[in-house]
C-alpha cells in the first residue's frame, strides 16, 4: 500500500484524499495519516509543480553543469556536495558515474549570472578540478511530462 500511494502521489501531488482513499481501499484519514507518516520519514520530502517554461513568460537560464572533483580521504564527494547544494542557484545536484562525479542543474536570470556562478562560486571551491557547462536550449520532458502540441498522426489507416 506504501509503495502504491508513492507512486499516485509522484504521478499527481493534487490527487484529493478521498480519491486515494477510493483507490487504496482505505479511509481518508488513513491517507492522511500515512502520508504524514512519509512526510516525517524524510521519504516525501516535497510536492512540486512542473512548469513549461517554453510556454511562460519566465525568463530564466537553465544549466546542466558537470563537476570534477578530488575526493577527500574518508569523506568522499559528500562534502563538496553538501556545500554545493547549498548555492540557491543549484536547483538539483547528482552524483554519477563517467568522466564527471557530479551533475548540477543551475537556475539564473540570465547566461552571465550562470556564467558568474559557474565561474566565480562553483569552480574555485578547493575539490573542484574542473567544470562542463550546457545550456539548456528547449524542454521537451521532465519528470515524466511530455511538453509541446500533441502531433496528429498523419498515417493512413489500414483497414481490412
Amino acid at each position: 500500500m506504501r509503495q502504491k500511494l508513492l507512486s499516485l502521489l509522484k504521478k499527481d501531488p493534487r490527487i484529493s484524499k478521498t480519491t486515494l482513499a477510493s483507490i487504496l481501499g482505505i479511509s481518508r484519514e488513513k491517507v492522511k495519516v500515512e502520508i504524514d507518516k512519509l512526510i516525517a520519514s524524510g521519504e516525501i520530502v516535497g510536492f512540486i509543480t512542473v512548469l513549461n517554461t517554453n510556454k511562460t513568460s519566465e525568463n530564466e537560464v537553465t544549466a546542466i553543469v558537470e563537476v570534477r572533483l578530488t575526493t577527500q580521504r574518508g569523506k568522499g564527494f559528500d562534502e563538496t556536495a553538501e556545500r554545493i547544494a547549498k548555492f540557491p542557484e543549484v536547483v538539483s545536484l547528482y552524483l554519477i558515474s563517467g568522466s564527471h562525479d557530479l551533475t548540477i542543474i543551475v537556475k539564473g536570470k540570465n547566461l552571465q549570472e550562470v556564467a558568474k556562478f559557474v565561474s566565480n562560486k562553483l569552480a574555485v571551491l578547493e575539490n573542484v578540478n574542473g567544470t562542463t557547462t550546457h545550456f539548456l536550449l528547449k524542454k521537451y520532458k521532465e519528470d515524466g511530462l511530455i511538453f509541446g502540441e500533441t502531433r496528429q498522426d498523419k498515417r493512413l489507416k489500414v483497414s481490412a
